[in-house]
């Protein structure tokens, strides 16, 4: 069977005109790939097993109080005092081929050597990120739905029609259409504790700053003295995440309050930098291409959510030893027996011990 000219021309403008050797433009489809950044960081766990598991203390037992002169009589208590979490791995692959000929071709005039095996593998890599990005910003398609569970899994919004804030985080939002506010095997209608702070605002004005304000405060939790050496927790990065719109309006707020401006400050006395450009709380605001015109399954608008997300509690989770796995060339066998294919596989999931803790949402209402 021959090729058309259509079918080779991609291959032909690349083989045979001549580049800088070695230069090579990627137009990315994502500002930042925040996902796929913190899927390869430092902090990340590393388990084994059939499945990530933990323990949570949920509430005490009841057995302290004052007591009244001598020979009281004690009162005891016992009952459930631990319960389990717990996700299953998600598994991902991507992979990458090419044809010797094809590599040869490519190789064949090395003033405008592009090594065209690389461009294939950052085009798997590319995919993979986006994989990411399109399941940590969003919930699995069904309870059990392939992709790992992402941040509005954990970290969920007030319930449709509902407009009190509080600890009322609780539902799960499918992208199938159902719901559930079991999470992570534990019921967050049984257990409140279970739930996260979650509140709505209108617009970005001085209510939703008092809003901000009050969710830091109740995210952020601390272990009563004598009881700190049961919680030795590894510090991580708390950041701020929301759509490009929203932060566009939270510096147009901070633009407006401040009263002192001079000729060569566009944007008066704020500080736009590189890194970090915009601060809440001593939180660095960034903005995420997924969660800009974002909404939750069931819900007829966009939802604009802030999150706060503390990585002390909210921890990507990685199979020991199976994680970015690579493995090939692999032959084409009989049938391709000129191509060769490279694959990388790995195991993830995300492990959060306190949804109240791992941090909140502030977002219009759901409708």
């Amino acid at each position: 069977m021959g090729y058309t000219y259509d079918q080779l021309s991609g291959l032909v403008a690349t083989v045979h005109t001549k580049y800088p050797k070695n230069e090579l433009t990627v137009t990315w489809d994502d500002s930042r790939f925040e996902a796929a950044r913190v899927l390869n960081q430092d902090n990340i766990k590393k388990q084994g097993g059939t499945t990530i598991t933990g323990k949570a203390m949920l509430n005490p037992q009841g057995n302290a109080r004052w007591i009244d002169g001598y020979y009281e009589k004690d009162q005891l208590a016992q009952g459930e005092t631990l319960h389990e979490f717990t996700m299953p791995w998600k598994r991902f692959t991507t992979n990458w081929s090419w044809d010797e000929f094809e590599i040869l071709q490519n190789k064949s005039d090395p003033e405008g050597f592009i090594d065209l095996a690389k461009v294939k593998e950052m085009q798997a890599q590319w995919n993979l990120a986006q994989l990411f990005e399109a399941a940590f910003w969003t919930t699995p398609t069904s309870a059990t739905g392939k992709e790992m569970r992402g941040l509005q899994y954990y970290i969920r919004p007030i319930t449709i029609s509902s407009t009190t804030g509080g600890y009322v985080g609780k539902t799960i939002y499918f992208l199938n259409g159902t719901t559930s506010t079991e999470c992570a095997g534990i019921d967050a209608d049984v257990y409140s504790q279970w739930c996260n702070w979650a509140d709505i605002y209108t617009a970005v004005n001085e209510d939703l700053v008092k809003k901000l304000r009050k969710a830091f405060l109740k995210s952020k939790f601390r272990a009563p003295l004598g009881a700190t050496q049961f919680e030795v927790r590894k510090g991580a990065k708390r950041r701020v995440y929301c759509g490009a719109t929203t932060k566009l309006d939270l510096y147009s707020y901070l633009d407006a309050k401040d009263d002192v401006h001079q000729s060569k400050e566009t944007l008066g006395r704020m500080v736009v930098g590189e890194g970090t450009d915009l601060l809440i709380n001593g939180h660095d605001v960034m903005d995420i291409d997924e969660l800009e015109d974002i909404a939750v399954t069931g819900s007829s608008s966009d939802f604009d959510p802030i999150y706060c997300v503390d990585f002390a509690h909210f921890v990507p989770v990685v199979y020991s030893g199976y994680w970015m796995k690579r493995r090939g060339p692999v032959h084409g066998g009989t049938l391709q027996h000129t191509t060769f294919t490279m694959f990388i596989d790995g195991a993830v999931n995300v492990w959060c011990d306190s949804p109240r803790s791992a941090g909140f949402v502030i977002h219009k209402a759901l409708s």
